[in-house]
């Protein structure tokens, strides 16, 4: 008896179901990763969009550097901080819009995935450190 025959022949319309649900998955997968993606360049953003308005900061107390421009240094933070909420936000949009579009062609629905609920939570704070930075300046 040959190895052959314990493998079951599978016609090729299952063949070609296996691997188009594969596709899918695959599609769905390579959109997180986007998102993913998205989610590390905003962190950066909010962390710099912190960084830059505190060093400023700090370099006001050191001899000679009393008078380091720190409003525009936390302009730079807000403008990083509303470009991180924005990058997000699009990015949200855009998962959400492709995992619909992909649910509809599949006629599969597609859990919640963790970079879905990652990058809301991200730009949760985002938000917050946003306002956070608005209110410290005075602008309003």
């Amino acid at each position: 008896m040959s190895m052959e025959d314990d493998i079951p022949h599978r016609s090729s319309t299952e063949l070609a179901e296996d691997r188009t649900e594969l596709a899918f998955e695959r599609s769905r997968l390579a959109s997180d990763r986007t998102t993913m993606g998205y989610m590390r360049t905003s962190i950066s953003l909010i962390g710099f969009g912190f960084s830059i308005p505190a060093l400023f900061q700090v370099l006001t107390g050191v001899p000679g550097l009393e008078n380091a421009p720190v409003e525009r240094a936390r302009f730079i933070g807000v403008f990083m901080l509303a470009l991180s909420v924005l990058m997000l936000f699009t990015a949200l949009l855009q998962q959400i819009f492709f995992l619909r579009r992909l649910s509809r062609i599949s006629h599969k629905s597609f859990p919640i995935s963790v970079a879905l609920v990652s990058a809301f939570l991200v730009l949760g704070v985002a938000i917050f450190a946003l306002i956070n930075i608005l209110t410290q300046i005075d602008i309003f």
